[in-house]
């Protein structure tokens, strides 16, 4: 019995020691699952920390480099402003004679094609085709106001302002066929006719009335300061009316028809040229003197009229009666009368 109890103490201790070093490991297994979990937590948290200085050096170091980038941008920006201060003024210079040049060529092609126009329109009228008649002239006018040629009408100008007298009065009877037949289309080189009047180009002077002749009632402000040169031009012309004389008076005829105050001016001497010009100038000059006189003005000019139809041929009292029947109806100046 005694050996028994002894072998159950010695069970039961083992039994007690065993538990205890199991309880001893299950203590140390939880303090160092403990201080694995702290350090863990730890680790975790000096990770937390270090990602958030970095953020935060991100972020300093992004303003500090902003400032940085605009100081770039103005250095650069500077740079090429003090690039080209400083470039060289050959450079600069030879770009300015370069779109001088080019400008220039484009105005001396311009100028070449325009004289080529003016040459080529030149060869078309009658002086140029040994003509002594106007059928070149006129053929040449009806292509005009065919084909609306405004260049056309421009180079005939360009002739008179060139002072050559050789093309010159042809170039003048033909804007007058076009602007007896179609107005409209000299108006742009009205300016430039009367221009010529004021600069004095005498030599011209009959070709640019004939030119002005049909249009002279658009123009009679210009002409007005003019009136006496062209009295002057029909009193020293002691030949047989032409085409220059005509255009004279009825520039004359068209100032007088413009207005009362025109007419009390030049009715008086408009009625005194039907009195001393050619016999075979009164009818002419009829055409165009007695519808501008109008209903005011023309009992001035019917005793005149009754004394010179005596010398007239019987073509002539026709001609002359149908511009007196005009007169009485009442009808104005027409450029085509």
């Amino acid at each position: 019995m005694a050996a028994t109890k002894a072998k159950a103490k010695k069970t039961t201790q083992k039994r007690k020691a065993q538990t205890k070093k199991t309880t001893v490991k299950k203590k140390a297994a939880n303090t160092s699952a403990k201080t694995k979990t702290v350090a863990k937590k730890t680790a975790k948290k000096k990770v937390a920390k270090k990602v958030a200085k970095k953020r935060v050096v991100k972020k300093k170091t992004a303003t500090k480099a902003a400032p940085k980038r605009t100081v770039k941008k103005a250095r650069s920006k500077k740079s090429q402003t003090e690039h080209v201060r400083l470039a060289p003024v050959s450079s600069i210079a030879e770009e300015m004679m370069m779109q001088e040049l080019a400008g220039e060529d484009e105005a001396m092609k311009r100028e070449a094609k325009r004289e080529a126009r003016q040459n080529e329109i030149a060869l078309r009228l009658s002086v140029s085709c040994n003509r002594y008649d106007d059928l070149p002239n006129l053929e040449l006018a009806a292509d005009i106001c065919f084909n609306d040629d405004t260049a056309a009408i421009g180079a005939l100008v360009d002739i008179l302002e060139s002072r050559d007298d050789v093309h010159g009065p042809d170039a003048g009877k033909v804007l007058a066929e076009v602007g007896t037949r179609e107005p409209h289309l000299i108006e742009d080189e009205m300016e430039r006719l009367v221009r010529l009047i004021n600069e004095g180009a005498e030599e011209m002077l009959p070709s640019i009335m004939c030119a002005l002749s049909p249009v002279g009632h658009r123009v009679v402000d210009d002409l007005w300061e003019h009136r006496d040169l062209f009295w002057q031009f029909l009193a020293t012309a002691h030949e047989e009316a032409d085409a220059a004389q005509a255009a004279a008076v009825r520039l004359l005829a068209a100032m007088c028809a413009a207005g009362p105050d025109y007419a009390r001016t030049l009715a008086g001497g408009l009625v005194d040229l039907l009195g001393k010009c050619l016999p075979r100038d009164v009818a002419l000059f009829a055409e165009a003197v007695l519808p501008a006189l109008g209903s005011s003005h023309s009992h001035r000019a019917k005793p005149v009229l009754d004394r010179r139809m005596k010398e007239l041929r019987p073509a002539e009292v026709a001609r002359l009666r149908r511009a007196v029947r005009q007169a009485q109806t009442g009808q104005r100046y027409s450029a085509a009368a």
